[in-house]
């Protein structure tokens, strides 16, 4: 691997600490950064670069103003994985599907109900 980096963001303190010792037990912590908080603060320290991948999981009400918060470092082709993005999701949905915003998505029928949306930044 090369230049790659992941940024894990977490509300819990004990979650982002478990990760951690996986990550590092695997051989890959000089790969991984761990910040604990709300993501809305979090990341708002920036984060050294373009984005490639967005995986959110957490709190449906969240997934929007972080894909925003986001968005000026999203490379062309970048990929958004909205876990769980239900109509709760606060417009995530109705966002990423309007191709206005640049974007490209559909929802991933793996398990019905759980409403897992792909998502591509297409500008």
């Amino acid at each position: 691997m090369d230049g790659g980096r992941l940024i894990g963001t977490d509300l819990e303190p004990s979650k982002a600490e478990r990760a951690r010792v996986n990550v590092t037990a695997a051989g890959l912590g000089d790969l991984v950064e761990f910040r604990v908080g709300d993501a809305r603060e979090t990341l708002k320290a920036g984060v050294g670069g373009d984005i490639d991948m967005v995986m959110l999981d957490g709190a449906f009400i969240l997934y929007l103003p972080v894909l925003k918060l986001l968005e000026p470092h999203l490379k062309p082709g970048a990929l958004i994985i909205g876990e769980n993005a239900l109509a709760e999701a606060s417009g995530y949905i109705d966002y990423v599907r309007d191709p206005r915003n640049g974007y490209l998505s559909l929802p991933l029928p793996f398990d019905p109900g759980r409403g897992n949306e792909l998502t591509i930044r297409t500008k």
